[in-house]
């Protein structure tokens, strides 16, 4: 989906993003050197832990299980698990369920991330990726390229933001009056910040967190398309977490430094699981 229309005197381009909850047909064996669980065909996404026995993911995949009257399970976790808090407009939800003591996110102190800045989205994609591959630990990396007003329908697996450039082509930053005018009165409830990154992901990443160069949450996962992935900036995730009564582990950004993406992907490959139904 693809759209231009003129608003006070810029050109706004729409750029539709696929929500990424996918269908998952079939799973690859289990591989003696990278071994993963047996998942039965259904939807996928992605969870990470924020507190022992909390999950945080999309909310449109906890939606998903609902409407097909499937229970959600997390991968190599016990059960029950109850969807503590869902907020569809912000697609986000928490996830409680039995305290195993597990290791959780920290999530950044930042209170801006600058365009350009680098992250790693982490999932577990069951499509995009070679099939011995699908349902594994995935990363991508990229620059954050820039924070756009998206309109997103969780239910209805649809997202649509827009860039704004000037008349000489260049790319400028949208002000919320600008996302009003473009989508129109009727959609001002669902219109929200979101981060767009220069890294693809794919189906089943959906709910996966976005790390900066120390390994802190700096967004959420929630969909992708065009070689990008959308993200629900960090804002919204605490939002979530103060309604529900949960102080997550904060930490200072990091200093700048050469990031080692391999350690990052590697610590927080002990918080982050699979969710499937």
């Amino acid at each position: 989906m693809h759209m231009r229309c003129w608003i006070g005197g810029v050109v706004a381009s729409g750029l539709g993003l696929a929500l990424l909850a996918a269908a998952t047909a079939a799973w690859p064996l289990r591989s003696a050197t990278s071994p993963v669980p047996e998942v039965t065909s259904g939807w996928s996404g992605s969870a990470f832990a924020v507190a022992p026995g909390l999950l945080v993911t999309n909310a449109h995949v906890a939606l998903r299980c609902r409407a097909h009257g499937l229970p959600l399970r997390v991968e190599g976790r016990s059960g029950p698990w109850q969807v503590a808090m869902l907020d569809a407009d912000a697609d986000l939800a928490l996830l409680q369920g039995p305290d195993a003591g597990e290791a959780v996110l920290p999530l950044s102190a930042a209170q801006r991330l600058p365009r350009g800045t680098p992250v790693l989205a982490l999932g577990y994609p069951t499509s995009g990726t070679e099939r011995r591959l699908a349902g594994q630990l995935h990363g991508t990396r990229g620059p954050i390229l820039r924070a756009t007003l998206t309109v997103h329908d969780p239910e209805g697996g649809r997202a649509v933001s827009f860039v704004m450039t000037d008349r000489q082509g260049h790319e400028i930053e949208p002000a919320w009056e600008d996302g009003l005018r473009y989508f129109g009165p009727a959609q001002a409830a669902r219109l929200r910040w979101r981060l767009e990154i220069d890294a693809p992901s794919h189906g089943g990443s959906s709910g996966g967190p976005v790390l900066d160069a120390a390994g802190q949450v700096v967004g959420v996962v929630y969909a992708g398309g065009r070689g990008l992935t959308a993200a629900i900036p960090l804002e919204d995730l605490r939002d979530l977490l103060m309604r529900a009564g949960v102080t997550p582990v904060t930490r200072a950004p990091p200093q700048q430094r050469e990031p080692d993406w391999a350690a990052v992907r590697d610590a927080a490959s002990r918080s982050l699981y699979r969710l499937a139904c």
